[in-house]
């Protein structure tokens, strides 16, 4: 019997296709099995009633998420993903449904493509591995190969991980790129482009006795005044050129996540010595960084127009979401912003210690 939900008639016998996504049964099956008083299980040709058995909840940044799958797999990956994290905010939880079938081959898919359009979000790799996540109703179906899987980053990274975040970042929170970093209390946001050095710089300052909240992907929880900020601080991934800064990272395998994936360093935080973690910090200041062609070491007024844009540019969502983002991106810029400019990771690490304990 297959394992997708069955559509009994009557009888005893069963006249079904065996495999998932069965094509309709035919007029004449269907007579035949009627004359005989045989049980009918209906096709499904969309694998509408595929049976996901297994069912567990997690709480990806503190959020409830259910996850349903076929597949123990997922349900690994998914706790190394989300490992220590326990429910922070009461919000219904999001759904996730995982369907992992066999596919047509046993090689690592190709990077998604991720497109939006109002509600629905799809992320396709090919065409057996993709998600399409519907924010507005906090829900995401995800099709994966056993291939896709057996590449664990890659499926947790570009599809697990992201389905997950997509519901959060769409419904209760602001996403920022940017590292945060704590100390005595006071979150710092370190934002930048791409390779602006925000994960080496939130490390060294992790290794100097701040507290670590995460590498690059910062989440401002809406509707609060204390600007509060949740981070996954389980990891940190550095670019190959960090290992100059960090003894420990030579010899550690670079991971590359599919065809354009970036190539990186991923460290487990709790496998690192003296490092204190949060999940969360209530963030002070918005640093940017600025490593290219400094002619003096200084931390300068940044422009909170440019601020604004930089952070603006990664959000999509419903048009009442996209407003409660924008005031909470006026929230964390109520104060200004500032600019880094460095080339010493020791003078930056100290700088920003000035600016957390005396503020300014």
């Amino acid at each position: 019997m297959s394992t997708y939900c069955k559509d009994v008639i009557h009888g005893q016998a069963t006249v079904a296709r065996e495999d998932h996504g069965a094509a309709m049964l035919t007029i004449d099956e269907i007579r035949t099995a009627c004359n005989r008083s045989e049980q009918i299980v209906l096709g499904d040709p969309m694998s509408a009633r595929v049976d996901l058995p297994f069912k567990e909840m997690f709480y990806p940044l503190g959020f409830p998420l259910e996850i349903e799958t076929n597949s123990e797999e997922i349900l690994i990956a998914m706790a190394e993903s989300w490992h220590g994290f326990m429910k922070l905010f009461d919000t219904p939880p999001f759904r996730l449904r995982v369907c992992v079938r066999d596919g047509s081959s046993s090689e690592c898919p190709p990077s998604p493509i991720c497109r939006v359009q109002q509600h629905i979000v799809s992320s396709v790799a090919d065409s057996e591995n993709l998600a399409i996540t519907d924010f507005a109703q906090g829900f995401s179906s995800v099709w994966l190969t056993k291939a896709a899987v057996a590449h664990h980053d890659y499926c947790r990274y570009f599809f697990l991980e992201a389905s997950a975040l997509c519901l959060i970042c769409t419904s209760y929170t602001t996403p920022i790129h940017a590292a945060c970093v704590d100390l005595e209390g006071c979150g710092i946001l370190l934002c930048g482009d791409s390779g602006a050095g925000k994960s080496t710089l939130a490390y060294a300052c992790a290794q100097a006795g701040w507290t670590y909240i995460t590498d690059d992907a910062s989440f401002v929880v809406n509707s609060r005044q204390d600007r509060l900020v949740v981070g996954n601080s389980n990891q940190a991934r550095f670019r190959p050129a960090a290992q100059q800064f960090f003894q420990e990272l030579s010899g550690k395998p670079i991971t590359k996540r599919g065809d354009v994936g970036k190539p990186s360093i991923e460290l487990r935080t709790s496998s690192l010595r003296n490092i204190a973690t949060s999940y969360i910090s209530r963030v002070n200041h918005v640093v940017f960084l600025n490593r290219r062609d400094v002619k003096r070491h200084e931390l300068a007024p940044f422009s909170s127009e440019i601020a604004k844009y930089f952070m603006l540019q990664r959000l999509f969502g419903l048009p009442d979401t996209l407003k409660v983002q924008s005031a909470m991106i006026d929230r964390v810029l109520g104060s200004g912003a500032l600019e880094l400019r460095y080339s010493s990771l020791d003078w930056a690490v100290e700088r920003l210690g000035r600016l957390a304990v005396e503020g300014e």
